[in-house]
């Protein structure tokens, strides 16, 4: 089915590394090309559910596992419960990336830009559906969050896999080195709140290599 979401224009060009005008004579075909394909080719899948959760120190414990992680415990400080979920844009990213190297190389990471706007597309509006409900039952969210990013290590895939079994409800699958396939693919978690708090400033607006990183919102 289609990915049913729209793919920013913006965002395509963010991933793919460039904040100006693109001096590639085909770089506006190349995004209408890879958007168009993505939005019609693509195969989302999405699993999420709510678990209770406790915070304490740098630990927070899920269904008896614990994740340690600082960044994680300081963005669900005051959370009663989270939100798991796991969602994928599907295979065909990866087959369309392979197919257009070998026309180019410019066109090939075009399509990877696209991809990667098109999971985080896809992901805004799922998380934009179950703060609806989170709010319909009087919790408020925090920013996702998701394993690999601060000092949430990247392992920490599998307890995603375990709770959700993700790969029976989307098709994802992890690979030894903890990485998703389809590639784009991404697991994260939300907390709720009981108390409507000052919203905790994750992603660009928070990582101190924002000012360097070639995909930062911040130099947009």
């Amino acid at each position: 089915m289609p990915l049913g979401v729209p793919i920013p224009v913006k965002e395509v060009k963010r991933y793919w590394g460039y904040y100006g005008p693109i001096e590639h004579p085909e770089a506006d075909t190349f995004i209408a090309e890879a958007i168009a394909a993505l939005e019609k080719e693509s195969d989302p899948h999405h699993v999420y559910k709510t678990f209770p959760i406790e915070v304490e120190g740098n630990a927070v414990r899920i269904e008896g596992i614990t994740l340690e992680s600082a960044n994680l415990a300081k963005n669900l400080k005051g959370c009663t419960k989270a939100i798991l979920f796991a969602a994928t844009i599907g295979p065909a990213c990866d087959r369309l990336v392979k197919r257009a190297n070998l026309k180019s190389y410019t066109l090939m990471s075009c399509y990877q830009a696209a991809g990667a706007a098109a999971i985080e597309a896809y992901c805004d509006q799922l998380n934009g559906k179950v703060e609806e409900e989170a709010k319909a039952e009087g919790l408020y969210p925090r920013p996702r969050f998701s394993p690999g990013y601060g000092d949430l290590a990247i392992e920490n895939q599998k307890t995603w896999f375990e709770l959700l079994n993700i790969t029976k409800n989307t098709g994802i699958t992890l690979t030894d080195s903890y990485l998703m396939v389809p590639t784009k693919s991404v697991t994260a978690i939300i907390g709720l709140s009981p108390v409507n708090t000052p919203c905790i400033r994750q992603g660009c607006e928070n990582c101190n290599m924002s000012s360097t990183c070639e995909y930062s919102r911040e130099r947009n």
